[in-house]
């Protein structure tokens, strides 16, 4: 039989106190209990740890060496219970989690931050990529979990939608035939140019998939690692690109860029948490999910800080924003 903790403890203890007595007292057990922890130690260790001298325990050689090293050990648990149970409240560990770009640069950091006011101690590490990345980095187990906005298969993994996002059709402001144009037919599409992501991106994948429906491939000239890459390439005249509104609103604004609508057609997809169905997330991951997923609440309810606007993919400081 290996020796136990309990074992351990009673004999710190007793060398502690130096009393079987005291010992017995200070652990709230029997004074003949301890003396048979401390005999079963002797047992399991081939070696005698306690000598009687006047009725006093006095350590031997070996008796001291196993109080010495078993304070550090027991040192060692008692801080591993601690922080077990700082991880369960999350007052403590790391909160691993992946973001597609657009949602990484546009909606995640009002997410960490509200999730940061409430949790200060977990430590958050990001990584970002496309969907396709993100997916496999949560089969593999390498993240807890991810927000996506591309699609997502295998029933192995649950897709949570937290948010809704749009996708517009934007050209350059100036010098290009659809720059005064209000909307434009889906026709009208046919000869353009378009600059986009990269394979197994959301901001690619979707509008392909949409369009492709309707009997419609992009002709795609370029392709560019990052959204805001595609809208200085589309800003430049390498052609038209379908980025989030998230994306180019701020260009708009600044007169780069202008968004085109699209007759009878309106691409909107969704925001979506995906962690693995079998796996339990941790206190860190479970609490940062509530957050995320408070957007999917009924309309109407008060859900507190770090709601996203499930309209337009913001967070909501107090809750406030419209929710589809």
């Amino acid at each position: 039989m290996p020796f136990t903790l309990v074992q351990l403890e009673t004999f710190r203890k007793l060398a502690e106190l130096g009393n079987f007595s005291r010992a017995a007292a200070a652990l709230h057990v029997t004074q003949p209990a301890v003396t048979q922890q401390v005999q079963a130690l002797q047992e399991h260790f081939g070696v005698r740890l306690v000598d009687i001298v006047k009725r006093r325990p006095v350590l031997t050689d070996a008796g001291q060496f196993l109080a010495a090293r078993s304070a550090t050990l027991l040192r060692g648990v008692e801080a591993l219970e601690r922080d077990m149970r700082e991880f369960a409240a999350v007052e403590r560990g790391t909160l691993r989690l992946g973001a597609t770009l657009t949602i990484g640069a546009y909606v995640l950091p009002r997410l960490l931050a509200a999730y940061r006011r409430k949790h200060p101690a977990i430590c958050v590490e990001v990584e970002v990529a496309n969907t396709a990345a993100m997916t496999q980095l949560v089969r593999g187990g390498a993240l807890g979990l991810a927000l996506v906005e591309g699609k997502v298969d295998g029933d192995d993994l649950e897709s949570l939608p937290f948010a809704d996002d749009e996708l517009v059709l934007v050209v350059p402001a100036a010098g290009h035939r659809f720059s005064r144009r209000r909307t434009v037919a889906p026709r009208d599409l046919l000869d353009l140019d378009f600059v986009s992501r990269e394979p197994g991106s959301g901001t690619r994948d979707f509008p392909l998939e949409v369009l492709g429906r309707e009997g419609f491939t992009p002709r795609i000239v370029l392709e560019l690692p990052s959204g805001e890459a595609v809208a200085q390439g589309v800003a430049a005249g390498l052609g038209v690109a379908f980025l989030s509104r998230l994306v180019v609103e701020a260009q708009v604004a600044l007169g780069t860029l202008r968004i085109v609508g699209i007759e009878g057609l309106r691409l909107q997809r969704s925001f979506k948490l995906v962690r693995l169905r079998a796996h339990t997330p941790a206190p860190a991951a479970r609490a940062f999910s509530a957050i995320v997923l408070a957007a999917t609440a009924p309309p109407g309810r008060d859900h507190g800080r770090g709601v996203v606007d499930r309209r337009a993919g913001r967070v909501s400081e107090r809750g406030e924003g419209r929710k589809k």
